[in-house]
């Protein structure tokens, strides 16, 4: 009976479960037994430095949300991160009721529904943006958990469903990628799909392909925006002066360091809290590469052996390259959308997603070259502008009305989801869910 307890505590902690599923993948493509070896124990490392980083940025969170909660009136706004990794990570490493797990199970099932529907249709993609398989799976996972369903109906929901996007939103998104690109050799594998094709459809209507973003010359002062590390410090440093200075206006500098800082000066934590969220966000990060880095080949190797023929789905920077000045375009537009978005937002007394430069790079981004192809730079500043301003709404809608339930009460602590790939199919699911009482 031990040895059974044993077990069964292994199976669901979401570590050995991705370990498990690395080592499977890595079996039956046949490699060494060092190799084996080595990359079910880094994708286990990666789950578990995961988990660190979520952890640094939670704390780091904290602070900030008391920096508006003490700087607001009563009667203001509630603020929140949106952040996927951080949401399934924190959800995961916290593992209430076996979520964890569930969302580890659905990411292993999803692909094999993903490759089986590919192999049966005449939609042949193979989605192999490792860091967005595991987001959906956990995304799905979460939204089916929340209706109260054991965790074989979450987990086979979940599967379908995230096997399903994986096959066809890349073949959504096709018809504009061989304009952006050229040829039909590759397919876009993101969870930002949904409001690229929006960027694209608002392109037509406003300008011409003809007419590209990239006959217009960008300063090349706006190139340091490209490291994460630095956009993410920027925008954070931000935002926590600006809660901080809130907090001054209400409580004071003595009122601030009894409740907020625990007597620590009030610029020095402000600095620190912005930027221990992104060492953080940079652990996170970290975490997530390793874990991908293992995990990607082991799912590839058996898809390419099933799916002859099949177009690579790619993360969004693979578009980069072939519209840098619509890139930039999209991030200042899309910070633009962002900030319209939250003062009405706030007006209406919705929960305020705080600013995303990675948002407003790599999805506005992404969005603003959608638009490019089929508008031009007309196209381009819409497509940037309208996967916020539309974005931020959406993201907001599902925190407010927990589309993917009690987020907090999982672990993820003021996070939100940002894709709207997840959060779209999720809020229709929830409404069907309401209607039959669940």
């Amino acid at each position: 009976m031990a040895i059974f307890d044993t077990i069964l505590s292994l199976i669901t902690l979401p570590a050995i479960v991705l370990g498990f599923i690395a080592m499977v993948g890595l079996l039956l493509q046949k490699k060494t037994a060092g190799d084996v070896f080595k990359g079910t124990l880094k994708t286990i490392l990666g789950q578990l430095i995961l988990g660190i980083g979520i952890t640094a940025l939670i704390n780091a969170l904290t602070p900030i949300q008391q920096f508006f909660e003490y700087g607001i009136p009563s009667g203001g706004f509630e603020t929140f991160v949106t952040y996927d990794e951080a949401v399934v990570g924190a959800v995961q490493n916290t593992n209430l009721m076996n979520v964890g797990a569930e969302i580890a199970w659905t990411m292993l099932f999803g692909y094999i529904v993903h490759v089986l529907v590919s192999r049966v249709t005449k939609y042949r993609y193979i989605y192999l943006t490792g860091h967005m398989i595991w987001v959906h799976a956990g995304a799905f996972a979460i939204l089916f958990h929340s209706f109260g369903f054991s965790t074989p109906v979450v987990v086979a929901l979940a599967s379908v469903l995230d096997g399903f996007y994986m096959t066809f939103a890349p073949a959504l998104a096709q018809p504009i990628m061989r304009k952006i690109t050229g040829s039909d050799e590759i397919a876009f594998g993101h969870g930002q799909t949904l409001l690229n094709m929006l960027g694209a459809w608002a392109g037509k209507l406003v300008g011409k392909p003809e007419d590209s973003s990239e006959n217009v010359k960008i300063k090349e002062s706006f190139n340091f925006l490209r490291d994460m590390s630095v956009s993410i410090s920027l925008i954070m440093l931000l935002v926590a002066f600006i809660g901080a200075g809130l907090a001054l206006g209400q409580i004071g500098t003595t009122g601030f360091a009894e409740n907020i800082s625990g007597g620590q000066n009030w610029i020095v934590f402000t600095l620190l809290t912005a930027l221990n969220f992104t060492a953080g966000v940079l652990v996170l990060l970290q975490g997530v590469r390793m874990l991908i880095a293992e995990i990607t080949p082991a799912f590839k190797g058996i898809a390419e052996k099933l799916i002859p023929g099949a177009k690579p789905a790619l993360d969004c920077p693979v578009i980069y390259p072939y519209a840098p000045n619509a890139l930039i375009f999209g991030l200042i537009s899309g910070t633009i959308g962002q900030v319209a978005s939250m003062v009405i937002l706030a007006l209406i007394g919705w929960p305020v997603p705080l600013p995303s430069m990675i948002a407003a790079f790599f999805a506005s981004g992404a969005g603003a070259i959608f638009g490019n192809a089929t508008g031009g730079r007309k196209g381009a500043w819409l497509g940037g502008f309208l996967w916020s301003f539309v974005g931020w709404f959406l993201i907001s809608f599902a925190y407010k009305f927990q589309v993917f339930g009690d987020l907090s009460g999982l672990g993820a602590v003021g996070l939100g989801f940002t894709v709207p790939d997840a959060i779209v199919p999720g809020i229709v699911i929830w409404g069907i869910a309401k209607i039959f009482g669940f």
